[in-house]
């Protein structure tokens, strides 16, 4: 019972991340000990075997954490072993979900609590945006915007766009019941602007031309593409902040290549007379990205150590920090740029070659839809990483890579009938 129904108790429980107070750590990761528990329990009785992703990307990706925790070793950076664990951990916990998601059942019921859970986040938003409550406002440069239960209201607007573009393909393929994919794509359209994410109000809508592309119906995806974004605008420029957002939006899209947008991250005042931010348009990731180059230049085949940026930033490469921001970012928000600073040209070619892997098995698996869906959601990711990094770090990056390959695997091994679920 807790190797069936416990991926999607976890995929259910990963946006409480306020949870960590009560818990000392989010509910999700103890539901993850507690799975990953009952699936060793099951290899060691044997009434299971474990199953390996047999796919390049696989291991291309597998090359890459190596690498990683091997840079970590030699240099083992201050303020670096949240970032080493997570790289440590989250593809073990990525092997024990694709081994427990291999059947059509299996995927279907994750989806489900996927979709479930963006729902029911999106309405909770909606319920605060009302009544003008918060469940936690961890940080006070974002206690005036809609986090609902992230401590990042950048990683509530990724995470809604993420269950937009998974509802948006469920529903063109008809994978998952067609109330609960025009629910939590509505849903999910109405909130994001309210996150006031400059990030989230450019890239919501790229991610769902992206989903309509590759969407097995075309025409099913654009009815419910074309009243998610009907809801998507309206929200937005109803709204007199979210409206003032939105101009800035496009720069946003600029800031990736550039790094000379406005801050994502820090919120611009409110109308209701809150304190005016002196550095709310100061443009942080020019001198982050300026500082991670440096680094690259002065260690372009390993880097700084994985894990490193931010102590070399402050210490090393203080210079970059202009002297006049008397709060200064010191977070990497571009993850391309963090990883070609921390992992020189090895880590940024094993990523780009992971990529490059990734997206040509999800085009030879095109008919396996559950398979694009999970390879579809990646590319949010990855774009959205670009502005509020997040990349490794990122939960659901490793839920939607156990997803995408247990769909390939589980159609294999179903073929080959050499496996028994």
């Amino acid at each position: 019972m807790v190797v069936a129904y416990g991926p999607a108790a976890i995929i259910l429980a990963l946006p409480l991340e306020f949870t960590s107070r009560l818990f000392g750590q989010p509910l999700s990761r103890w539901l993850t000990a507690l799975v990953s528990l009952a699936f060793a329990y099951l290899l060691l009785t044997r009434r299971r075997t474990l199953v390996w992703p047999r796919r390049m990307s696989a291991l291309v990706l597998g090359v890459f954490v190596l690498s990683a925790i091997g840079s970590w070793l030699l240099t083992r950076a201050p303020g670096s072993y949240k970032v080493a664990v997570d790289i440590a951990t989250y593809p073990v916990i990525a092997l024990v979900l694709m081994n427990l998601l291999l059947t059509a059942q299996q995927q279907r019921r994750a989806w489900t609590a996927f979709l479930v859970s963006g729902l029911a986040v999106a309405l909770i938003g909606i319920v605060l945006y009302a009544t003008h409550l918060t469940i936690w406002a961890p940080n006070p440069a974002v206690v005036h915007r809609l986090n609902i239960t992230f401590a990042d209201p950048n990683i509530t607007a990724r995470f809604l766009t993420l269950c937009a573009v998974a509802a948006v393909m469920l529903y063109a393929a008809r994978q998952s019941p067609a109330w609960l994919c025009a629910a939590t794509a509505s849903t999910c359209a109405l909130v994001v602007p309210m996150t006031w994410s400059r990030s989230g109000l450019a890239l919501f809508m790229v991610a769902l031309v992206v989903a309509f592309v590759v969407s097995a119906n075309r025409r099913r995806a654009a009815a419910l593409i074309a009243c998610s974004l009907l809801i998507f605008v309206a929200s937005t420029t109803i709204n007199p902040d979210t409206r003032g957002r939105a101009i800035s939006a496009g720069q946003t899209l600029i800031t990736a290549v550039t790094g000379t947008a406005h801050n994502v991250s820090t919120p611009a005042a409110s109308k209701v007379g809150d304190n005016q931010d002196t550095f709310a348009l100061q443009d942080n990731r020019r001198y982050l990205i300026a500082a991670a180059t440096k680094m690259f230049l002065d260690h372009p085949i390993v880097g700084v150590g994985f894990g490193g940026y931010q102590h070399q930033l402050v210490t090393n490469y203080r210079r970059f920090i202009p002297t006049n921001n008397p709060k200064p970012d010191t977070v990497s928000h571009t993850a391309f740029v963090t990883i070609a600073a921390e992992q020189g040209v090895i880590g940024i070619l094993l990523m780009l070659a992971f990529l490059v892997a990734l997206a040509w098995e999800a085009l030879r698996s095109r008919r396996n839809v559950l398979a694009i869906v999970a390879a579809t959601v990646i590319v949010p990711i990855v774009l959205y990483s670009q502005f509020e990094a997040r990349l490794l770090e990122e939960p659901y990056l490793w839920v939607c890579l156990a997803l995408f390959y247990g769909a390939i695997q589980g159609r294999r091994l179903l073929r080959v009938g050499s496996h028994t679920i």
